[in-house]
């Protein structure tokens, strides 16, 4: 489903389900509560909602050019106490189903923001208190970064530079869009275009 945020994008955001009911309790038992072997369920989900948005051409289809998988940074502090990066975990699952599916394209695994210096917990701050706790701390990770990649998709961030691609910022929750905003910002003042932001759920 499209998702409307307060933040300006300026590129479409799209969630599978609302951040309510049973998606969220799945979510939040992924990323929050042990349950890490929920990345496969989840991961699965957002490939066949890439698969939604093929057909219903909002995304150019696999055949047509590279998918790349941008996942949200989480804090180094955040990692710690999860123990994982959670929204990379689901990223990873998503590649490799849409790699396996038939008819395929290349797609490749962008891991090129990173989240520099202490942030808060963002859960309970408003529109503006998100963009104010991000600003200046989402940056692009150095440039000759590997992606890992599928044959026939780009494999440095220099290639994919230059090479016309389905760019996806991927993130586990959407919720005034402050994060999302500042990644595409940061990613389109390195030259990489974004074509959509897709969560799991939208709160």
């Amino acid at each position: 489903m499209h998702v409307r945020t307060r933040a300006d994008l300026g590129v479409p955001v799209w969630a599978l389900a609302r951040h309510a009911g049973p998606a969220a309790r799945a979510v939040s038992a992924y990323k929050d509560r042990g349950r890490p072997d929920l990345a496969s369920p989840i991961g699965a989900a957002l490939a066949a909602g890439v698969d939604a948005l093929r057909a219903a051409g909002e995304i150019a289809e696999a055949s047509e050019r590279p998918t790349v998988l941008v996942p949200a940074p989480a804090s180094a502090r955040a990692r710690r106490r999860r123990g994982f990066d959670h929204v990379r975990g689901l990223v990873d699952v998503l590649a490799a189903d849409l790699a396996g599916s038939v008819p395929g394209g290349p797609v490749a695994v962008a891991p090129v923001l990173e989240v520099r210096g202490r942030v808060r917990d963002a859960a309970g701050l408003g529109a503006r208190a998100r963009a104010d706790n991000l600003s200046g701390r989402i940056r692009r990770r150095p440039r000759g970064t590997l992606i890992l990649a599928t044959p026939g998709a780009p494999s440095t961030v220099e290639e994919l530079i230059g090479t016309p691609a389905t760019v996806l910022l991927v993130d586990d929750v959407v919720t005034t869009g402050a994060t999302a905003a500042a990644c595409v910002g940061v990613l389109g003042e390195g030259g990489l275009r974004v074509d959509g932001v897709l969560g799991v759920t939208a709160a």
